[in-house]
């Protein structure tokens, strides 16, 4: 539960990506017609493990499938890379080449006769606020002046980019669906149209069996939103779906407290609070911390708000209170 707490956006794409089928439906929309129609998508298959560093499991996420190519046979990894922070990073293209590098390598320890490198095609899923405008060619990291040198790495990432997608837009599964209007409420500034959009759909998967990602996905709200955005969300999901939205609430708010109970306990939240503020008390400038931590100005605000929301979860009902009084 506390990973849950301390990791959320992880968890959920995680959770709801590690089904192929969700997987295959979105990544099938989403890449390029010329590239999808290439994979014998029944063939995904997912690999339980992860390349990315600890330290940037708040802001990133990774899954691992293999698939079969048609015409060739040859059977390629697709490395999905989800950014989950509220602006493009340029230099996401070299921690992609490190995870590739790391991809290769246990396929050797999996593989060690093996004479040949499997192909990987990467994938970022962006969600973020800002449009992505770094460029998607490594290559591109490198001065202009010598950029066409044969001797450097060159390799282009698939992007999908969602920072101009409108709730209403979003494609995909039904679980798919719902996760990325979870997160796209919990990164971005429309979180009401995010949540109407997605309440009809979490109705939906109540009466349709999905009830463990039903779960899932109240576990991501209370770890993300106030309990006053959480409770407005339930009574609108139970306008969709009598007699759901009241045991959704009840559910969430036992969540919130236990997961809020293991987060201090392991002092995770507080901790890091505690050691940025530290470091800005004597000086230190955002992108040493940055560096340091893994952690961005924004995230940290956010880490903030999540230990004071832990500390007072009924601090968002006073505040209501007080605007209606």
């Amino acid at each position: 539960m506390s990973d849950f707490v301390q990791h959320p956006h992880d968890k959920l794409f995680r959770t709801v990506f590690a089904d192929t089928e969700e997987a295959a439906l979105f990544l099938r929309e989403h890449l390029p017609a010329a590239l999808s129609e290439r994979l014998d998508w029944p063939s995904l298959a997912l690999i339980e493990t992860s390349f990315v560093d600890e330290a940037l499991r708040e802001s990133e996420s990774d899954l691992l499938y293999t698939v079969q190519m048609k015409e060739s046979e040859v059977r390629a990894f697709l490395y999905l890379l989800f950014e989950h922070q509220s602006k493009p990073d340029p230099w996401m293209r070299f921690r992609l080449l490190k995870y590739m590098c790391r991809i290769w390598d246990e396929s050797f320890k999996q593989r060690p006769e093996q004479s040949e490198l499997p192909p990987i095609l990467p994938v970022v899923f962006y969600q973020g606020e800002r449009a992505w405008l770094p460029s998607t060619e490594f290559a591109d990291l490198f001065p202009a002046a010598e950029r066409e040198q044969s001797f450097l790495p060159r390799f282009t990432h698939y992007l999908i980019d969602q920072s101009g997608l409108a709730p209403e837009q979003v494609t995909g599964g039904l679980k798919a669906r719902v996760a990325q209007l979870l997160m796209m409420a919990a990164v971005r500034a429309q979180v009401r149209e995010a949540l109407q959009a997605a309440a009809p759909l979490m109705a939906q998967l109540t009466r349709t069996g999905g009830i463990d990602y039903v779960a899932v996905f109240v576990l991501y709200l209370a770890a993300t939103q106030e309990r006053r955005v959480v409770t407005e969300f339930a009574t609108e999901v139970h306008r969709y779906a009598p007699g759901t939205g009241g045991d959704m609430l009840t559910y969430a708010e036992e969540l919130r407290q236990e997961g809020l109970q293991e987060g201090l306990e392991t002092g995770e939240i507080k901790g890091k609070v505690e050691m940025i503020e530290s470091l800005l008390a004597v000086g230190a400038e955002w992108s040493l911390i940055t560096r340091a931590t893994g952690i961005t100005p924004d995230e940290f605000e956010t880490l903030k708000a999540q230990l004071n929301r832990f500390a007072d979860p009924h601090a968002g009902d006073d505040a209501q209170q007080t605007t209606t009084d």
